[in-house]
């Protein structure tokens, strides 16, 4: 066992940097136990060890993370999180049998059966049109010509137009006329998001404190006005959360708003660096940016010239694209998930989890472990490195799981053409076929988020429509920015510093 002093300070200061050397020291696979004050936790690592916690959903909940979350992320007052913590049930219909907790009380599965009901189904192709439509209507009225503009950060460009059509669609458009400067608060929030969670006090952070304090109070104020109106256009995962938030004993106003924030921080914190990472990624290649523009073009919902709408499904099902975005996400990922066994040891292969004691996987090093992963037939795309047909397999070619015989540049003729390659008689089909336990942006089992099919259309969608309207290019000389690790352990990472670039509408 590692001192845990050496692991708390290696934590606030490189976390990225502890999870190496437990690598380095321990070995890709198995559990280490480290100690954090007094908090005893088990580091998982290898596919093998992560997917036997995926299996074991009676014993392991993942309760414990959300209540860190909302504590220390949105400050829920510590009456309201005492209720939180009380709820000991999970997540399943049915209560753990050694719960007493009421079933209205049920807050970690209502909130959870809120956001399976209303982001999955008719309710998640609706929610996306409503995406489209507030994103088409940011586009049409941005002040682009058609003239190219040199722009000093594409981050930025990005950020208000998908954010806002985000709220939108989740919010209704009177949320957005009502609170006009909250997405504004949100990303300042946000910015300040490793202080807060680290417990910074105000006096220390104030600008941090106050930008969250404004984003509570408009949730507040805003379920107020439900309340008084009944009126509501976005997602009915909101007022469904409202409904049952109205029958459990012990939660308050401001709980209810600090939960609110939480999903908003969902929606939008993980998706708008990843659609930033995707275009990145593409715009550096004119040749994979033919071969997703290709996609995008066989999507439109409309074949009129200035439409900026998609055949949804179809988009979302596209081999290339999906194989980009899966990629984006392995690369841009690093994500803390937290599994605790609340009623009794947990078996994690040949180890014991003792009950009450905190698990923790990272999916960077997931992400990063090369025996995973499909790195070519000559290894010549390493698992550091951007390989948009990582994920693609090809029929023909009588490979089961990976294409190790793939190249990029069969897979984008056979888009750009319409027609069979010589190499492959078929076109290449995306597969996460052989990723268990390897590729986990969204966790696993039964605690995999549920709002991953939203965050899949979100990205896909801005990256069309934005594609569709305008033509981008890098500035020269610019490269890849690194990565803000200030953020590693909270999701999609983002960028470090600024990206330049040019922009004009297509004509």
């Amino acid at each position: 066992m590692i001192p845990w002093l050496g692991n708390l300070f290696s934590y606030f200061r490189n976390a990225a940097g502890l999870t190496a050397s437990i690598r380095h020291r321990f070995g890709p696979s198995g559990v280490v136990r480290l100690k954090f004050l007094n908090k005893k936790v088990h580091v998982v690592s290898g596919a093998d060890y992560i997917n036997d916690v995926w299996k074991s959903t009676k014993e392991l909940t993942s309760t414990n993370g959300i209540n860190i979350a909302l504590s220390n992320m949105f400050n829920t007052p510590d009456k309201d999180m005492q209720f939180f913590r009380a709820d000991n049930s999970g997540i399943t219909h049915d209560p753990h049998p050694n719960s007493s907790t009421r079933p209205e009380d049920r807050v970690f599965y209502l909130m959870h059966k809120a956001t399976v009901d209303c982001l999955a189904g008719s309710h998640l192709v609706s929610s996306a049109s409503s995406f489209q439509v507030a994103l088409e209507k940011q586009i049409r009225h941005a002040p682009i010509g058609n003239e190219w503009s040199e722009m000093p950060d594409l981050f930025t460009f990005l950020r208000p137009y998908i954010s806002h059509s985000t709220v939108e669609a989740m919010c209704g458009s009177h949320f957005v006329a009502d609170y006009p400067n909250f997405v504004e608060d949100f990303w300042r929030f946000n910015s300040s998001m490793p202080k807060h969670l680290q417990g910074w006090p105000r006096w220390l952070a104030p600008k941090a404190w106050q930008a969250r304090d404004r984003c509570i109070e408009t949730m507040k104020t805003w379920r107020k006005s439900y309340q008084n109106s009944h009126h509501f256009s976005g997602n009915m995962m909101i007022p469904q959360r409202w409904n049952y938030f109205s029958k459990m004993r012990g939660i308050s106003e401001i709980g209810v708003a600090c939960s609110d924030l939480g999903i908003l921080w969902g929606m939008n914190s993980n998706s708008m660096p990843a659609t930033f990472w995707l275009f990145i990624e593409l715009l550096r290649s004119p040749h994979l940016l033919d071969c997703a523009l290709t996609e995008v073009n066989n999507c439109r919902s409309n074949l009129s010239r200035d439409s900026l709408l998609f055949d949804i499904r179809k988009l979302c099902a596209q081999p290339f694209l999906q194989s980009a975005y899966a990629e984006t996400l392995r690369l841009r990922t690093a994500v803390y998930m937290i599994r605790k066994p609340d009623h009794a040891p947990a078996q994690i292969k040949d180890y014991q989890i003792p009950q009450g004691e905190m698990i923790v996987i990272n999916s960077a090093a997931a992400h990063m472990d090369e025996r995973n992963w499909n790195r070519g037939p000559a290894g010549q795309y390493p698992v550091e490195q951007f390989w948009a047909e990582r994920f693609l397999t090809y029929p023909d070619a009588g490979l089961s799981q990976v294409a190790v015989e793939s190249s990029t540049t069969a897979a984008c003729a056979s888009h750009a053409t319409s027609l069979p390659t010589a190499k492959h008689a078929r076109a290449p089909v995306f597969s996460l076929n052989g990723y268990a336990g390897a590729w986990i942006p969204f966790g696993g089992g039964i605690h995999q988020c549920p709002g991953r099919h939203w965050v899949k259309l979100q990205i896909l969608l801005s990256f069309a429509m934005m594609c569709r309207a305008f033509e981008i290019e890098l500035s020269e000389g610019g490269g890849v920015p690194a990565m803000d690790m200030r953020k590693y352990g909270l999701g999609v990472l983002q960028p470090e510093g600024s990206t330049p670039f040019r922009i004009r509408r297509r004509v």
